[in-house]
């Protein structure tokens, strides 16, 4: 398990908690905060010091905060899922600003755990849970949401409005249990949605408003949400995913035993590829 922090002419890559934490991305200058260290006790803290095209790594443990990602900062767990960002019940646990990426948390008891309107932005290998309404909200520029657990939000696993993109995805997510639809999408948006799980959601599985008809959905697997009026685009799977133990130990992942085989557009299994 690598985490070191690599500068070369100008770029830097980032090997962390799994491979899908890799990142690479133009900088200004290259640094690391640690958290906690001498003088910083918060994540909040460590932000207020770091500058753009810095790496903030955070040790394990739970940081009851709500932090806005100062714009072209990287934020880092230094184990996936055991550094734990807790909203106290309310407000957005997570802002991130532009050109931010956010690797390896669980994110949890907030009104809205991430909240994303800038570009360049990437959340990547998180776990978010148990927040009072929203996973996620996306407006205007769509982040790279990647290999994360969505799940058990009381509204939406992700809300996007007015969101557009050329090269950022939802890619490899698993999107479950969440109280109202897994994602929800309107306004004037184009992006691709590829090789998810979304399952057992109390509403839809995917809401696309008349507006957004744009947005390109393939290799996902839909399963057990409620039933939308509109069919499962073409190209789509509908299987159950077999979740080992979702609702005590937070293991989503499928038991092969019991699930079906299909693969995403790049031939990897379907929804978040993480290591426990």
């Amino acid at each position: 398990m690598d985490k070191h922090v690599v500068v070369d002419r100008g770029w830097k890559i980032l090997f962390t908690v799994t491979t899908c934490c890799l990142l690479l991305q133009p900088i200004v200058s290259a640094a690391t905060v640690q958290v906690p260290s001498m003088g910083i006790k918060t994540i909040s803290e460590a932000m207020m010091r770091a500058r753009i095209g810095d790496t903030v790594w955070v040790e394990n443990g739970k940081y009851r905060e709500n932090i806005l990602v100062a714009p072209g900062v990287t934020l880092m767990a230094r184990s996936t899922f055991q550094a734990i960002i807790d909203g106290g019940g309310r407000g957005t646990v997570v802002t991130l600003g532009k050109n931010t990426a956010i690797c390896g948390f669980e994110i949890r008891n907030g009104t809205i755990g991430i909240f994303s309107n800038g570009s360049g932005n990437q959340i990547l290998s998180c776990r978010i849970i148990r927040n009072w309404q929203t996973g996620i909200i996306v407006v205007r520029h769509m982040p790279k949401i990647e290999d994360n657990i969505i799940a058990f939000n009381r509204a939406s696993g992700i809300q996007g409005w007015d969101v557009r993109s050329t090269n950022a995805t939802i890619n490899h997510n698993t999107i479950a249990y969440n109280s109202n639809h897994g994602v929800a999408v309107g306004g004037s948006s184009e992006f691709i949605m590829e090789n998810n799980v979304v399952a057992y959601n109390e509403r839809f599985g995917l809401k696309i408003l008349s507006d957004a008809e744009r947005i390109q959905v393939s290799n996902n697997n839909f399963y057990s949400n409620l039933r939308s009026p509109r069919p499962i685009p073409d190209g789509n799977f509908s299987f159950n995913p077999a979740f080992t133990a979702p609702r005590t130990i937070m293991d989503f992942k499928s038991d092969p035993a019991q699930c079906c085989s299909a693969k995403g557009t790049d031939n990897e299994d379907l929804g978040a590829r993480l290591s426990y």
